[in-house]
């Protein structure tokens, strides 16, 4: 029933980022993105799936729904047998008897509001992960773009570093039409993963003092 990024200090972009450059140092080796610095209309890739799920604060977050659904989910099972319950008392009254009618009609009641419940809690939980997905998405634009302007970077694709499995054809299939396939190591995504999570850690550091 129920299933399992973001505004950013203005105070803190330049300390993230000087985090970032040092991180894209230790990426990329003879592709360094300092030979190219002052240049422009260079083309890096990102692969976006691992940012996020390399990301500590959307993981975090996305276990909460997670446990937030279980708990959810636990609460309307435990509703739902409560009216299966009650409905096991129709047997003791006569089929059209005043008693059975009133209590079918509280029980398709009950049943109608749990359906209702069910719903609004998972499309508010949907509306949470969402909410968590632009977050992140949006501190990892901000990343990204002070990168790019650091590094005179006119494109930055998105690609799939994962390797393709040639036994799984819902894999090969997907792998074959990946837009990147090809790039010489100006990959930025181990720097802004890096970045995204010193972020993080400077941000609580702050809130701890």
């Amino acid at each position: 029933m129920f299933r399992q990024g973001g505004r950013v200090l203005k105070s803190t972009i330049i300390k993230s980022l000087l985090v970032a450059i040092t991180a894209v140092v230790t990426v990329l080796s003879s592709q360094s993105l300092h030979a190219q610095e002052g240049k422009t209309g260079l083309v890096a890739i990102l692969d976006v799936a691992k940012v996020f799920k390399d990301n500590t604060v959307f993981d975090g977050k996305m276990k909460a729904i997670k446990s937030e659904a279980e708990g959810l989910k636990a609460q309307i099972t435990q509703e739902q047998e409560t009216i299966k319950a009650r409905a096991q008392g129709l047997t003791s009254f006569e089929i059209g008897s005043p008693e059975r009618n009133k209590l079918e009609g509280d029980l398709e009641q009950q049943q109608t509001a749990l359906r209702t419940k069910a719903r609004q809690l998972e499309t508010e939980l949907l509306n949470k992960e969402a909410l968590v997905y632009y977050e992140t998405y949006q501190q990892m634009q901000t990343i990204v773009g002070s990168l790019a302007n650091q590094y005179g970077i006119s494109l930055v694709l998105r690609f799939d570093s994962e390797e393709i499995n040639p036994n799984n054809r819902t894999e090969v299939i997907k792998g074959v039409n990946r837009a990147v396939v090809y790039h010489r190591q100006l990959d930025l995504t181990k720097a802004v993963t890096d970045a995204m999570n010193a972020r993080t850690a400077q941000a609580t550091g702050t809130q701890n003092k």
